[in-house]
């Protein structure tokens, strides 16, 4: 797996759009945007549209309500979660916005956020899988050096979860560093800001992570409840810095 940084076929203005990959599940749930600087003002949702493969807008496939990051430098575009998740009044009367085997893309004309802005993804089969930490494949690099330790996921995560992984040293404290979502959020890289130390190390998920479609690892977004569900104290995935 390729440790350059993130491929997006999408750059206007320096915004990102997440998933990043060629791919999205047939029950998406957001869509994520990261920005060179918060906005001036709320994003106009008029100009957010999911056009179909003949560029035909989606009726109702967006919510009115774009979530800005405390910081303002993230946006997250929901799609409508009573047409995502079955059983639901939405979902049986109106059905899954997006189908798979068809493309979708997201197309973004606010001139708040620059030159207008356009994504496709191929659309595939619904995920209904949680994520598995305990799958995930954990390179660990040598004491002495500021590799990059590199994690390779099961599954893409959501853009979010590039900040609920950390690492947590010999001592039981956090390591300071930057991590980095890679390969279509299939893989995480944390570079350390000191030199690694010999010792077990662990890898620490939090039980928030999920991935685009709401899935997290002890619920998926299908389970009744699963928006209030608690997951505990998350996961400790122990790996091993030798000398």
């Amino acid at each position: 797996m390729a440790l350059a940084l993130l491929s997006i076929d999408v750059l206007a203005g320096s915004v990102q759009v997440f998933p990043s990959g060629p791919s999205v599940p047939e029950n998406l749930l957001h869509i994520e945007l990261r920005l060179p600087m918060p906005l001036s003002r709320a994003l106009d949702m008029r100009h957010v549209t999911l056009l179909d493969a003949a560029g035909q807008v989606l009726p109702g496939a967006l919510l009115d309500l774009p979530l800005p990051s405390a910081d303002g430098r993230r946006l997250t575009l929901l799609l409508h979660p009573g047409r995502v998740k079955s059983g639901l009044v939405a979902h049986e009367q109106l059905g899954l916005a997006l189908k798979a085997g068809d493309s979708v893309t997201l197309r973004i004309d606010d001139p708040a956020l620059g030159p207008a802005l356009r994504k496709t993804w191929q659309v595939t089969a619904a995920d209904r899988a949680a994520p598995e930490p305990a799958r995930w494949r954990i390179a660990a690099p040598r004491a002495g050096s500021a590799a990059a330790l590199v994690v390779r996921l099961d599954a893409p995560v959501s853009a979010s979860g590039e900040g609920l992984m950390a690492v947590r040293g010999p001592d039981g404290l956090r390591l300071a560093g930057r991590p980095q979502l890679l390969d279509a959020e299939t893989g995480w890289r944390f570079v350390p800001a000191q030199p690694w130390v010999a010792g077990r190390h662990s890898l620490m998920v939090h039980p928030d992570l999920e991935d685009a479609a709401g899935n997290r690892a002890c619920a998926l977004f299908e389970m009744r409840g699963n928006s209030h569900q608690a997951c505990g104290e998350g996961q400790a995935l122990p790996f091993e810095v030798k000398p």
